[in-house]
C-alpha cells in the first residue's frame, strides 16, 4: 500500500479553481486587515511590497496544494531544458508585443477622436503602472509570470478543459486573464493567453509559457528603468494631440496586422496540439508533469 501511495504522489495534484481564488482573496483581505491594525500608514507608503509579501505566499500555496517537491521539480526542470526552443519563445514573445501595441496604439487614438481627454487620462494611468522601483519590478517581471502562469494556465485553464473542452478552457481562461491587465493592453493579453495555452498543450510543462511570460514583462518593464517618474508624468510632453492620434492609428493597425499575421502562422503551426480532450489523463498523461 505504500509503495503505491508513493507512486500516486509523484503526480501533480489537481487544484480546483474556487477554492484557488477564494485563498488569494482571503490572503488579500487578511494581511491588508491585519497590517492596518498594526500600522495603517504602512499600506499607503509599501502598497507594492505587501502585494508581493501577498503573491509569494500565494505561490508558496499553489505549490503545496500542486505537491510540488524538489524532486518533482528537478525532474520539470530537466524536461524543459530538453524541451526549450529559444526561436519560438522569442517568436511569440516578438507577436505579444507587437499586438499590445498595435492595440494599444489603435485605442488609444480611437478614444482620442472621441475625447482627448478620456485618452489622456487612459495614456497617463497606464504610465503609472511602471514605475521604476525595485518591488514593482520583481512583482512585474518574477511574481506575475510564476503566479499567473499557474493560476490562469495550470489551474483555470486546465480545470476547465477538463470540465467541458479545451477550447472553452483557452477561450474563458486567455479573457480573465485579459481583463485582469491595464485597460489598453485587454486584447494583447487576451491572445497572449491563448499562445501560452498552446504553448502548455505542446510541451506539456508550464516553465516553457512562464519563460515566455518572463520575457514579455521584462521587456515591457526595462525602459521604466531607466525613466525618471517626472518624465513619464509630465503633463506637457504627455499630452496627446489630435496629430498624435492620426500617427497612432496608422502605426496601430500596421502594428496590429503584422502580429496577428504571425499570431494566425503560429496557430497553423501548432494546430495538431490543440485537441478537445488534450487533458484526458488516461489517453495523454499530462499529470506526470505540471
Amino acid at each position: 500500500g505504500g509503495y503505491i501511495l508513493f507512486i500516486r504522489k509523484e503526480d501533480f495534484n489537481e487544484v480546483k479553481i474556487i477554492p484557488s481564488i477564494l485563498v488569494y482573496l482571503l490572503m488579500n483581505f487578511g494581511i491588508i486587515f491585519v497590517i492596518e491594525i498594526i500600522d495603517d500608514s504602512f499600506l499607503d507608503k509599501n502598497t507594492n511590497v505587501v502585494q508581493l509579501i501577498i503573491d509569494c505566499l500565494f505561490i508558496l500555496y499553489l505549490f503545496f496544494k500542486f505537491g510540488v517537491n524538489f524532486r518533482k521539480l528537478n525532474k520539470l526542470i530537466h524536461d524543459f531544458i530538453e524541451k526549450i526552443n529559444i526561436k519560438e519563445i522569442l517568436n511569440v514573445v516578438f507577436t505579444q508585443i507587437l499586438i499590445s501595441l498595435g492595440t494599444t496604439l489603435l485605442i488609444l487614438a480611437i478614444v482620442c477622436f472621441i475625447d482627448l481627454d478620456m485618452a489622456n487620462s487612459l495614456n497617463s494611468s497606464g504610465d503609472d503602472i511602471f514605475t521604476n522601483t525595485v518591488s514593482v519590478f520583481i512583482l512585474t517581471v518574477i511574481t506575475a509570470p510564476i503566479l499567473e502562469e499557474l493560476l490562469f494556465r495550470v489551474v483555470i485553464f486546465k480545470r476547465l478543459s477538463r470540465i467541458f473542452d479545451v477550447y472553452i478552457g483557452m477561450i474563458f481562461s486567455s479573457i480573465l486573464f485579459g481583463i485582469l491587465h491595464v485597460e489598453l493592453a485587454v486584447v494583447g493579453a487576451i491572445i497572449f493567453g491563448i499562445a501560452n495555452c498552446i504553448l502548455y498543450l505542446k510541451y506539456r510543462n508550464i516553465l516553457i509559457p512562464m519563460t515566455v511570460h518572463f520575457l514579455n514583462n521584462l521587456i515591457v518593464s526595462i525602459p521604466s528603468l531607466f525613466t525618471s517618474s517626472d518624465s513619464i508624468t509630465g503633463a506637457e510632453n504627455s499630452l496627446l494631440t489630435l496629430s498624435d492620434a492620426s500617427s497612432y492609428l496608422v502605426v496601430g493597425i500596421i502594428t496590429l496586422i503584422i502580429g496577428l499575421i504571425l499570431f494566425i502562422r503560429f496557430i497553423i503551426q501548432n494546430r495538431k496540439y490543440i485537441e478537445k480532450d488534450a487533458f484526458d489523463m488516461k489517453t495523454y498523461k499530462f499529470d506526470s508533469l505540471l
